[in-house]
């Protein structure tokens, strides 16, 4: 059996004037077209890359296979970014359940109920409940969620990012120290072998003391900058462990310096809308805006509906399958009031969306100077190490030149000392320079946005 609802003049005439009141009163917010406007103005580039040629992959800036394989057991076994992982899992499960509050909710129930002396009653029930979203509000709500997995995403996808730059760098530090160390071994060796000529010399009375305690000063000199370098080789092999989680003894690596890509060669300067920490922050002012107009709406009536289907009956098919009563109930109901509490809700989510706006202004702004500074080093740092380079080869000359004098007793063992000591810190020197611009180049593909 069936009943026709009607709904009096009083109920439909209330409901079209909230419905106009909504309309009229309301304030969106778009701060997501400024933040869009302000990264074409500052960066000439887009948040949609839909239509931009694909990026290359930051681990291609160093692409080894020893790198490549310290990466991927990053990517499995770091802590860090699987708890990442797993907030973005949340998100997604948080976005079906903000969505399933659109849905009618549909419950059924069967009790028995006997007592001495009497039959056994069987009562079913099904019962329907309903919120019709007339203001969309549960729909801003499910789309405020879906921005929110989304900015979790682009979290993710930055943290894989900065993992492999991570990695990456780490690497070519381990191959920094460990020609650091290869080249203070020499030194102590070179340093060991003058004092050894320098004893003999003392002996047979050619020189005097000073010069065996200057010989002596720079060879433990040398050997306690050795024991500061293999330290710090330690400390790097610890760092790449913490890192991947791969031990030590099945760690491989070069001993020299594998090429690194220049990123501005294959990608445009000017394409900073790629990086997942923009993506992130545009993603949460269209939450919080959408958290705006859900706040908002709280302030307006709301329509919800329930259905209830009962039976009760001594015999339980007839319970279940019998001729039912059933009742439909439609409500109506809108805050009166609540001491400004719901206004100021609205008001706190519109500080939210505005918040969120100059976060992604101050990250836009950080990117763009992160790019500015990486470009000046990648330029800074390769004169550098040009004049360096230049610099070590006139020191090699000087010191076979002063290496053959001082054998023809026609310079000063601290002549030859110090040549010798301007040869090797100018090795380590280019070295370290060496290092410092191939991790700027990974620097500047992670501020380009590039990633795994």
């Amino acid at each position: 059996m069936g009943r026709i609802v009607k709904f009096s003049p009083v109920f439909i005439i209330s409901l079209s004037f909230c419905f106009i009141s909504a309309c009229s009163t309301f304030e969106d917010v778009t701060f997501d077209q400024q933040a869009s406007a302000q990264l074409k103005s500052l960066a000439k580039s887009s948040i949609d890359l839909s239509n931009e040629p694909q990026a290359i992959a930051l681990s291609e800036l160093l692409a080894i296979d020893e790198a490549n394989a310290l990466i991927a057991s990053a990517m499995a076994n770091n802590p860090s970014l699987q708890q990442t992982l797993l907030t973005l899992k949340t998100a997604e499960q948080q976005l079906t359940v903000t969505s399933s509050s659109q849905w009618p909710n549909i419950s059924a129930g069967l009790n028995a109920n006997k007592s001495e002396a009497s039959t056994a009653n069987y009562s079913a029930s099904v019962d329907v409940a309903w919120t019709l979203d007339i203001w969309q509000q549960l729909a801003n709500a499910s789309s405020a969620e879906q921005a929110n997995v989304a900015a979790s995403a682009y979290a993710y996808q930055g943290a894989k990012n900065l993992l492999a730059a991570n990695v990456m760098q780490a690497y070519l530090g381990l191959v920094q120290t460990s020609q650091l160390i290869a080249i203070e071994t020499v030194r102590v060796k070179a340093y060991q072998t003058n004092e050894q000529v320098i004893i003999d010399r003392y002996r047979k009375g050619l020189i005097e003391l000073n010069e065996l305690d200057t010989a002596k000063s720079s060879t433990q000199s040398s050997q306690a900058t050795l024991v500061d370098y293999q330290a710090q080789y330690q400390q790097a092999l610890r760092n790449i462990v913490l890192l991947t989680g791969v031990t030590e003894n099945s760690l491989n690596y070069r001993e020299v310096y594998p090429e690194v890509m220049m990123p501005l060669e294959k990608v445009s300067e000017q394409s900073l809308g790629r990086r997942p920490d923009l993506q992130q922050a545009y993603q949460n002012i269209i939450a919080s805006q959408y958290q705006h107009k859900v706040a908002y709406k709280a302030l307006l009536p709301s329509l919800s509906l329930t259905a209830s289907i009962t039976n009760s009956d001594a015999n339980l098919h007839d319970a279940l399958f019998g001729s039912n009563a059933w009742q439909l109930l439609g409500q109506l109901s809108a805050p009166i009031f609540n001491a400004g509490k719901l206004t100021s809700e609205v008001e706190i989510a519109k500080f939210s969306a505005e918040k969120s706006y100059w976060n992604f202004q101050e990250k836009l702004l950080s990117a763009v100077n992160e790019v500015d500074n990486a470009v000046a080093q990648e330029q800074a740092i390769s004169k550098r190490l040009v004049l360096t380079k230049s610099a070590l080869a006139s020191a090699k000359r000087s010191e076979q030149t002063y290496t053959s004098r001082y054998r023809q007793g026609t310079v000063s063992l601290i002549d030859l000392l110090q040549i010798q000591q301007q040869t090797f810190s100018l090795q380590a020197q280019v070295t370290q320079l060496t290092y410092e611009l191939l991790n700027n180049r990974i620097t500047l593909g992670l501020a380009l946005g590039l990633g795994v």
